[in-house]
């Protein structure tokens, strides 16, 4: 696969005028900032902030609308208060895809946000928050909507809204740069892409956040997502073309990724596909494909599978892909793995660096380099791929079985072709040993369950045509 240049991801070129500075004196300790903010982007289409001494403090998501241009000293704090929503900046004109395919026009264009520190107060988000998802969407007030597509008076948990949002949420729009920014301590995604098309996110740093770094949800092409480092509590990139009804607000393909210089601290990368069921019975197929992963460090997990909604055993939904989704031409080239996890986040276990439970086909891995020798690693029970369904037990702290939770679809049947691996190395020895490289597994139920667990099931993974150099 070839790598895209700039040139090919981003077509158009920010139609920004000469940048207007906010002096300093503009800005005051302890004051928000919002309006001061606001005018200066109403008056210019670029406008620069300087480094401060003290947290500009903002109490509303700061709007880019087409052809604007913010720069921040990549010094200065940028300090979350109660009422942001859980968004700090955002494009003016989001689209509503969670009820409908989204229209393939995109609305905001050329925009550019760059620098700063992005942190959220320990309160993060008040439960008294507007819910900002909504209030982007113009629908004038608290709408929340269940996994099921049906109107609740209820918000989410941890007064959300029902939502997962992103300190910076990009939603139907083109031809944008996110870069040299730091998220520090971000109770939400860090940022959140929803129906976007040539885009770059890079050089970004993560600073304990505790959700996914960067989210993107279909349909969503032509991206560059590189140079990001730090600590998430979750998937440091995250191509959702399918995702779960709380979790995102579009659903599509997601095609032309590139995803380049990543150095994670023991997170995971997941690619996950599916079919999208709207509450109206429409469905849509969120397939990912055409998509490069080049230079990956510290990812324990790369997870290539459907997963359905985590609350539907609790909550009586059928939030799932009724398929295991397709994933096509993908390329990995040049991961490391320092060190192994056998149980990931959720107390899931691990079992390969690559698991996949998807329909996949044409899948290469180039240049995958393993720390441990080839005897730790066969010791530990992983491998470098394995196809196959998961099985898990979620119980969520409790010791009464009615309260557990199936984390994942046991049941599922797939099939991967056309893998190919190349340069495959343990302790910088290089192995073509395919029971060590690849293999496929079939679930058994647990006739113990749930004196032991998990509940197991019949799924199971097949492989079709592989190939070692």
């Amino acid at each position: 696969m070839k790598t895209p240049t700039i040139e090919d991801i981003i077509g158009g070129k920010n139609s920004c005028s000469t940048p207007v500075a906010i002096p300093a004196e503009a800005f005051k300790e302890g004051v928000c900032a919002s309006e001061t903010i606001a005018v200066a982007l109403a008056t210019s289409f670029a406008v620069e902030i300087p480094k401060l001494p003290f947290p500009l403090l903002l109490d509303r998501p700061i709007i880019l609308s087409s052809g604007q241009r913010l720069s921040i000293h990549p010094e200065t704090v940028i300090h979350m208060m109660d009422g942001c929503g859980g968004i700090m900046v955002r494009n003016a004109n989001p689209a509503d895809g969670r009820f409908h395919p989204l229209p393939s026009e995109r609305l905001d264009h050329d925009m550019l946000v760059e620098g700063g520190i992005w942190e959220f107060a320990e309160s993060g988000v008040s439960s008294s928050d507007s819910n900002a998802v909504i209030q982007a969407f113009g629908t004038g007030g608290r709408r929340f909507i269940d996994c099921n597509g049906n109107e609740t008076n209820a918000a989410g948990s941890e007064g959300r809204g029902g939502y997962l949002l992103g300190v910076f949420f990009f939603c139907n729009a083109r031809n944008f740069t996110i870069r040299n920014v730091t998220i520090r301590r971000c109770n939400f995604y860090g940022i959140l892409i929803a129906g976007c098309d040539n885009f770059i996110i890079e050089d970004i740093t993560f600073d304990h956040n505790k959700m996914d770094g960067v989210h993107i949800n279909g349909p969503s092409s032509y991206g560059i997502v590189r140079r990001m480092k730090g600590k998430t509590g979750d998937d440091f990139v995250a191509l959702n073309a399918w995702d779960w009804g709380l979790s995102a607000v579009t659903f599509g393909p997601i095609h032309h990724m590139f995803v380049q210089d990543i150095d994670c601290t023991g997170d995971e990368i997941r690619l996950l596909p599916g079919r999208k069921v709207f509450a109206g019975g429409e469905t849509l197929d969120c397939e990912i494909h055409d998509c490069h992963y080049q230079h990956i460090r510290n990812a324990y997990c790369f997870k290539l599978y459907q997963q359905p909604n985590c609350q539907n055993d609790l909550t009586g939904w059928n939030d799932k892909s009724p398929i295991p989704g397709v994933i096509q031409n993908v390329t990995f080239e040049d991961v490391e793995l320092n060190a192994l996890t056998d149980i990931g986040l959720g107390e899931v276990k691990v079992t390969a660096l690559f698991e996949i439970c998807a329909d996949c086909d044409n899948l290469s891995f180039d240049g995958i380099h393993i720390a441990l020798p080839l005897d730790d690693f066969r010791a530990a029970g992983m491998r470098v791929v394995e196809v196959g369904p998961k099985s898990s037990t979620w119980k969520r702290g409790f010791t009464d079985p009615k309260m557990w939770a199936e984390l994942f679809d046991p049941e599922l049947i797939c099939t991967a072709k056309n893998l190919s691996f190349k340069n495959i190395t343990f302790a910088g020895k290089a192995c073509s040993d395919e029971q060590a490289i690849v293999g496929c597994h079939r679930l058994q139920p647990n006739p113990d369950y749930p004196h032991t667990t998990p509940k197991g099931g019949t799924g199971y993974g097949v492989i079709e045509t592989i190939k070692i150099q």
